[in-house]
């Protein structure tokens, strides 16, 4: 089945959040990366049916989605940004009230309840209320709850927020455990949740989709826009206020800089294979304010 995003805008007053996206996404993973503020979080709500479009329509296997009603939202899970918990309940108690509120007859949810606890690696903590959980344990136990009714369309608002590196690593490869046989969404501003385990990546900024491929095809876009110059702190420093800087390393008096621009910034610098990282900074923290950037399609 083919999730399709038609031409979709979503305007509040003047506006605009989401304007003309358009996508079609089948089974795998897609990382809608941008800044905070580019309109991702609209977007999710959308393709949750949540919000309704100002414009276009969004499809599952070419029907409108809003069409589908009920039958669309038991294909759904869906983890926002905030998930609602009650703090005093214990992670079983919360997966089977939630297991109830979708339907499920108790049989079935305790068995798909301690199924996902298990998997989550949280079924020795079933009985501690959440409120004694870490950050890490909560966002992992808000996948479970989206996963209770074995959705065919996963959504993810930025699930990783707030967690230190090791519990996104964790819940990185929570979720591509959950990929087989699925369209899964996940929307975030930090790159590595992308760049490793997202079979495509959707490149969004004020709303609109810039860019759309795997990996190595997007960063392909800007290899000629990456530099590497070594200099002294006093050049460094002159460089650092005209250019977008990814990385830099002191080393004595000298310090190398990894920078991101479309034309040589310095006469020693010379060009290095970009990582995306680079393609992000390219896109979401230009020099200029008022800068353009002209939208590109990748194939």
């Amino acid at each position: 089945m083919e999730l399709s995003i038609n031409n979709v805008t979503r305007q509040y007053g003047n506006k605009i959040a989401v304007d003309n996206f358009s996508a079609t996404l089948t089974s795998g993973v897609y990382g809608l990366l941008g800044a905070n503020g580019a309109g991702k979080t609209t977007l999710m709500r959308l393709v949750c049916d949540i919000l309704k479009p100002s414009a276009g329509e969004i499809t599952y296997g070419g029907v409108n989605v809003t069409e589908l009603g009920e039958d669309y939202r038991d294909l759904l899970g869906y983890l926002p940004q905030q998930f609602g918990y009650y703090p005093d309940f214990s992670a079983y108690d919360y997966m089977m009230y939630l297991a109830s509120l979708k339907g499920l007859d108790h049989s079935a949810a305790r068995k798909k309840t301690l199924e996902l606890l298990e998997t989550i690696g949280l079924l020795n903590e079933k009985k501690n209320k959440i409120k004694t959980f870490s950050g890490g344990m909560r966002q992992r136990l808000g996948i479970a709850q989206a996963m209770l009714n074995d959705p065919k369309i996963l959504v993810l608002d930025e699930p990783t927020a707030g967690l230190d590196p090791k519990e996104r690593v964790n819940f990185r490869n929570l979720i591509s455990s959950f990929s087989q046989d699925r369209i899964i969404i996940l929307s975030t501003h930090i790159v590595s949740d992308v760049e490793y385990i997202a079979d495509e990546i959707m490149m969004m900024k004020s709303g609109q989709l810039l860019s759309r491929g795997n990996a190595q095809s997007i960063i392909k876009t800007v290899e000629h826009s990456v530099w590497e110059v070594t200099v002294s702190a006093e050049a460094a420093e002159k460089i650092n206020a005209k250019f977008i800087i990814s990385n830099l390393k002191h080393s004595d008096d000298y310090v190398t800089l990894r920078i991101v621009a479309e034309n040589k910034p310095h006469e020693q610098a010379v060009n290095v294979r970009p990582n995306l990282e680079d393609l992000y900074l390219y896109y979401f923290q230009e020099v200029e304010p008022n800068d353009n950037i002209n939208q590109i399609r990748v194939d």
